[in-house]
């Protein structure tokens, strides 16, 4: 009796660690490393900044690249008809760039909101929010 009892609990470890795989897989993405930081942003076409602040609110659309080792975001403010591009800095779960009007927006990663996945300000305290369009 005690032996399938031992082998059940056995089997059911086993089962629990197969089933946990999948889970630790994804964490080195959860945690914001730079280089799946930087895929994230690359394999997606384009993204979606919600931003706003002391002169209003808007809409400003963005497309990472890679150039050699950099990334560069091409931005297309939708609220202001402008467009602009700007060198990304890319750091353990942040991401830098200057907008069209505004310098120097942080963002944060965060892993724990699937619809909008990077959240910060500018220096002009202007909340940004980025999701995938």
């Amino acid at each position: 009796m005690r032996r399938s009892v031992v082998v059940q609990f056995g089997a059911l470890f086993i089962a629990s660690l197969l089933a946990v795989a999948p889970v630790v897989a994804q964490v080195p993405a959860a945690v914001g490393q730079v280089d799946d930081i930087k895929a994230m942003l690359l394999g997606t076409s384009i993204w979606r900044a919600d931003w706003k602040g002391p002169s209003g609110s808007g809409v400003t659309e963005i497309m990472f690249e890679a150039r050699g080792d950099k990334v560069t975001g091409k931005l297309r403010n939708i609220t202001l008809s402008q467009g602009c591009e700007r060198d990304v800095t890319i750091t353990t779960g942040v991401v830098k760039f200057d907008g069209c009007n505004v310098k120097d927006v942080t963002l944060r990663f965060d892993p724990s909101d699937r619809e909008y996945l990077f959240k910060g300000k500018s220096a002009a305290d202007y909340e940004w929010t980025l999701k995938r369009k």
